[in-house]
């Protein structure tokens, strides 16, 4: 094989020059501070994010090891994630790390080893991380670029292979902070600012293809007296037994919320005023007819709920009056005597 030319290995070094500057620019890009340890623990390489959540410059950073900003009651752990690191692909576990300051921050430590080297990302727990799509943009001449080298296609195997991971991770966190900012943290059914935003959503739909739409309001009777009779451990219990029977009682299709307090909705589409009242006396007599503990010191005897009934009509055409109407049907079912249901 000829030795190649000076010109040749002139425009190889330029290339790995170029490629080693893409590699710091992707070290960069990522919002979590992420760290390269020897097998010692020592530093040897850390991005701007990792220089800034522990306060030390690089000079000073290059003199240290990763334990050495560890929390004294965690360095064993840490020690121990660090070998563990040697024989699993990854490890993930959660410390105090020490800044500069002395402030002890919350931190989660995701870390394998690769090529003889500790990958290190540090996840500030004091706020969701997050990544930047600049990888995305450039895979595409990341991917040409490894084709050219396969060594370099090699080294960089690693940095990919965690970026890729990154960007399922954040996707996936995403996805649950979705989910979690409409869901309610007592009962496990949707909350109001999720009902109020799927319910004019329907009411807008319903203009456009026009279709039944009708709402639940839904009441627990006398819930201020259960409460005070059986303590709020007790009340918190029947908040959620009674979302879980609404939400066996409906269809599928159906939307059920928790509208405030001891009060819940639900939004039946395609239900007419007929369907609608089917509907709610099923969730009525399924409250009714389990048994709570200590009901029989309700006022009534029983623990039950009233229901108020409102369907979308050419009189009732806004969110806001099919809102008022169902409140008005509830508080008719209120007034008449409680565990009815009013249309």
């Amino acid at each position: 094989m000829p030795f190649p030319s000076l010109q040749e290995i002139r425009r190889k070094v330029e290339i790995l020059e170029r490629e080693l500057s893409l590699l710091r620019s992707i070290l960069e890009i990522s919002q979590d501070p992420l760290f390269i340890l020897d097998q010692k623990g020592a530093f040897v390489k850390a991005n701007t994010k990792g220089e800034e959540m522990l306060g030390y410059p690089w000079k000073e950073l290059q003199q240290m090891v990763f334990l050495d900003v560890v929390d004294l009651e965690d360095l064993s752990k840490v020690r121990d994630g660090l070998e563990a690191m040697k024989e699993s692909p990854e490890v993930r576990l959660k410390t105090w790390v020490i800044n500069r300051w002395g402030e002890k921050v919350p931190t989660e430590v995701v870390g394998r080893l690769q090529r003889e080297a500790f990958l290190i990302v540090l996840k500030d727990l004091r706020e969701a991380a997050k990544f930047e799509e600049a990888w995305k943009k450039k895979e595409k001449e990341l991917n040409e670029k490894i084709r050219e080298s396969d060594q370099y296609a090699r080294d960089l195997q690693a940095m990919r292979d965690l970026y890729r991971e990154k960007l399922k991770e954040i996707e996936k966190m995403r996805e649950e902070a979705v989910l979690l900012s409409h869901i309610d943290d007592l009962t496990g059914i949707y909350n109001h600012r999720f009902f109020i935003q799927q319910l004019t959503l329907e009411v807008e739909r319903q203009k456009r293809y026009p279709s039944p739409l009708s709402l639940l309001m839904i009441d627990i009777d006398y819930f201020k007296h259960y409460n005070d009779t059986n303590g709020h451990l007790a009340g918190d219990q029947v908040l959620k037994a009674t979302a879980l029977l609404i939400h066996h009682a409906v269809r599928q299709t159906d939307i059920v919320a928790r509208y405030g307090g001891e009060e819940f909705a639900a939004i039946l589409i395609s239900a007419g005023k007929g369907e609608a009242m089917e509907i709610g006396e099923r969730v009525r007599r399924s409250v009714a007819e389990t048994r709570f503990p200590n009901e029989q010191l309700q006022p009534n005897g029983n623990f039950t709920v009233s229901i108020g009934v409102a369907t979308l009509s050419s009189s009732i055409s806004t969110l806001t009056d099919l809102l008022r109407e169902a409140d008005t049907a509830l508080y008719r079912a209120k007034r008449g005597g409680r565990n009815r249901i009013e249309g």
